[in-house]
């Protein structure tokens, strides 16, 4: 039995969202006003017999008890089953992560302690000396954890402190805090450093940031990659910032440690750090779950506006190019929006939020309020770009941004549109046609170099038998298909994360539509999921080419929609006088219905 599973066998669902809001009973099954949106008629639903729930209102959702409490909560579903596993009395354990993992995380934290001790002791003073010039007090460089690295001289020195707390020499190297010469000798990676410890999301240290205070170079380096630290997959102070994220709504990535200790201890607690010039997917990924808008207040020089053009063209306009739905002749390209809105804070030039920050803290709350959205900023960088002054540069400029504002909010796209003209010189009322072609040619240009897309729409019937489940089941099959053939990235628009039986599942798949990468899949997902990512890796699929792989997975799709769509109809039919004069459920019950024909009619 795994770890859910336990969980679920310990809880009631109705017991657990009892205790969130009023239930009726209504036959075998339970109703009540939807906790997610207002409405006078009941539509929230609760089946006790398959520990689900759903809104037949306006929210048109549902799931089981861990979906629920995170929705209700704001959590990710590891904090969801950490809470529920406190109330079921079921003890989580150790993390379900590699031993070598594990001791690395114990040795950091033993190194952390050491670091700290010797910031507050007497070789400290110049450390100490050095946070207090920069606006750093005592109070926020104990929450951060912040220690210093000893000089060649110190003693006793990390390695022997390291070896007293009865760690092996193996286990040392792993961390990488130490190195080993040809000679046989050790000595310390970090000398004589103001030390950041650099917690993953849920609070381990998977590795140090280390500045010199002396003005050596390099300025900063840090901990090398090991099994439990990879810079490019951390937000430094996710930890500590994702409550106040999840309260606001709102995250402002900086680059740098002293940028996010200055934000946090003047009260802008959803501030977290990428650590370099270069937000990586995984970093983005793990933040924009849990907030409405993404604010990159990243410094401003030209390395900084380079990086934010790259990163912004990646994650905006590639992905537009992949979240292309369709086309419309009379509107243009129909993309699927990210749910997130990403802004740009425009420092002033030669100054870092960390400056501003402690020098003129209403002027950072000012630009932070101000921060231009992302397609503005691209909007006005056009001219760093493409030679605007020429035909070609021109159309090559539309060609990059014009499915920027096909995938932005209908109702900021005339605004967009207008600033594009400007910027091209040309009248704004020439500008729709041009798009509109550019919008349809890409559309072609992505059927013909990605077939998948025409294959996935035919009507090519493959029946159950050529489906083979052998002794896994169709939700781990249509997964594993999904996970092995990451070029397969059509989702069928109605198709929902609740429609899967398992939590696990559920989360596995809401996170593989987020990165769309194994490795970024992995270093993100909490460890409760690893167990479960890790069997559907291994089940064996029997060798098929791409379009084949295109119709399986169609074939997937369809049939655990309607056996969600069943048990939905036949948990409501069972109960149906209880629900008399309710039109939305009557509404829903025919709507399932129709779609329930619809699916048979697209077998044939």
């Amino acid at each position: 039995m795994t770890l859910v599973d336990e969980i679920k066998s310990r809880l009631d669902i109705v017991d657990v969202v009892s205790g969130y809001i009023g239930l009726i009973q209504a036959g075998g099954n339970f109703k009540a006003p939807c906790p997610f949106h207002d409405e006078k008629t009941p539509s929230f639903i609760i089946n006790p017999g398959r520990q689900t729930w759903h809104c037949f209102g306006a929210c048109s959702t549902g799931g089981d008890l861990i979906s629920f409490v995170m929705k209700r909560e704001s959590l990710e579903f590891g904090e969801a089953i950490k809470l529920l596993a406190d109330r079921a009395g079921v003890s989580i354990g150790t993390p379900n992560i590699k031993t070598k993992s594990t001791s690395l995380y114990e040795i950091n934290e033993s190194a952390s302690k050491f670091f700290s001790n010797l910031l507050y002791s007497t070789t400290g003073e110049i450390a100490r000396d050095y946070l207090k010039s920069r606006g750093i007090d005592q109070l926020t460089a104990q929450s951060f954890g912040l220690g210093v690295s000893p000089s060649s001289a110190t003693k006793p020195n990390l390695y022997a402190h390291l070896k007293a707390e009865g760690f092996n020499e193996e286990q040392i190297l792993e961390s990488k805090l130490i190195n080993k010469y040809e000679d046989g000798n050790v000595g310390e990676f970090f000398r004589n450093r103001i030390m950041f410890p650099i917690r993953n999301r849920r609070g381990k240290i998977g590795g140090f940031g280390a500045r010199s205070f002396d003005n050596s170079e390099p300025k900063y380096i840090n901990t090398p990659k090991t099994d439990a630290f990879d810079k490019s997959s951390i937000l430094y102070a996710l930890d500590i910032s994702h409550q106040s994220i999840i309260a606001e709504r709102q995250a402002i990535v900086v680059e740098g440690y002293m940028d996010v200790i200055a934000a946090h201890q003047n009260g802008n607690n959803n501030v977290v750090a990428s650590m370099g010039t270069a937000v990586t997917d995984t970093q983005l990924s793990q933040v924009k779950s849990l907030c409405d808008t993404l604010i990159l207040a990243l410094d401003p020089d030209t390395a900084g506006k380079e990086a934010t053009l790259r990163k912004l063209e990646e994650v905006l306009i590639h992905s537009a190019d992949k979240n292309m739905m369709g086309f419309n002749r009379r509107i243009g390209p129909i993309i699927r929006r990210d749910s997130v809105e990403i802004k740009i804070c425009l420092l002033p030039e030669g100054s870092d939020p960390d400056e501003l920050i402690r020098n003129d803290l209403p002027l950072w709350g000012k630009h932070i309020k101000e921060s231009v959205t992302a397609q503005e900023f691209m909007i006005e960088s056009l001219p760093l770009r493409f030679d605007l002054q020429s035909g070609s540069g021109k159309t090559s400029a539309l060609e990059w941004v014009s499915r920027l504002i096909y995938a932005s909010n209908p109702f900021d796209q005339q605004r967009y549109k207008d600033k594009i003209a400007e910027k091209l010189d040309i009248n704004s009322s020439k500008l729709d046609p041009i798009l509109r072609e550019m919008g349809r040619k890409s559309k072609n240009y992505r059927g013909a170099r990605n077939p998948k897309r025409s294959q996935y729409s035919r009507s090519e019937n493959i029946t159950s038998r050529e489906i083979t489940l052998s002794e896994v089941s169709l939700d781990e099959y249509t997964l594993a298909i999904m996970l092995k053939s990451p070029n397969l990235t059509e989702i069928p628009d109605n198709f929902s994360s609740e429609y899967f039986i398992r939590s696990e599942d559920r989360e596995i798949f809401t996170q593989w539509l987020k990165t769309g990468k194994i490795e970024v899949l992995k270093s993100i997902i909490d460890d409760s999921l690893k167990p479960r990512l890790e069997q559907i890796l291994d089940i064996q699929l029997k060798p098929i080419d791409l379009r084949q792989s295109t119709n399986s997975l169609k074939q997937c799709f369809s049939r655990i929609e309607e056996r969600h769509l069943r048990k939905l109809q036949e948990g409501l039919l069972s109960a149906e006088s209880s629900f008399t004069g309710s039109k939305g459920l009557e509404e829903a019950i025919v709507e399932m219905n129709r779609r329930l024909k619809e699916i048979h009619s697209q077998r044939g």
